[in-house]
């Protein structure tokens, strides 16, 4: 990281919880497994990757609970709030770390790059949009 890397910075609904987050951020994705559309209580999630060595929290990291499902990946929410901060998962030996892009206070000019998990969609949801759309995770 360099003081010249782009920064953002965002919180959790009640505001307890904020974080920074600097360096190149993206791909932005929605995403439709099963533990996304559950945790969220929404048809998809969209989050963005981020850096591992440019998250840190500025407030509330204390206030964090996280969740380990059964997949693998590990969700950290605000105890206040619920709101769902980050999002960690490995896949064949690559980890990732991504925030969940509606918590993100700082503009970003991402858009979504595609669908992911689309075989976990839920069946009521139509995609009527033209993002590219993935069985399983989009290969990095």
């Amino acid at each position: 990281m360099t003081p010249n890397d782009p920064t953002y910075e965002g919180s959790c609904f009640c505001g307890t919880v904020r974080y920074r987050v600097r360096g190149r951020i993206g791909p932005m994705d929605h995403c439709h497994c099963t533990d996304c559309r559950k945790s969220h209580a929404a048809a998809f999630a969209t989050y963005i990757e981020v850096p591992l060595k440019g998250f840190e929290f500025l407030a509330g990291g204390d206030r964090l609970t996280t969740y380990a499902a059964a997949t693998g990946t590990s969700r950290s929410f605000c105890r206040t709030c619920g709101s769902i901060i980050t999002c960690r998962w490995n896949e064949k030996g690559r980890e990732g770390l991504e925030i969940s892009a509606s918590t993100l206070d700082t503009p970003c000019g991402l858009r979504p790059e595609a669908h992911t998990f689309v075989r976990s969609k839920a069946e009521w949801l139509v995609l009527a949009d033209d993002l590219p759309r993935h069985e399983t995770h989009k290969t990095p």
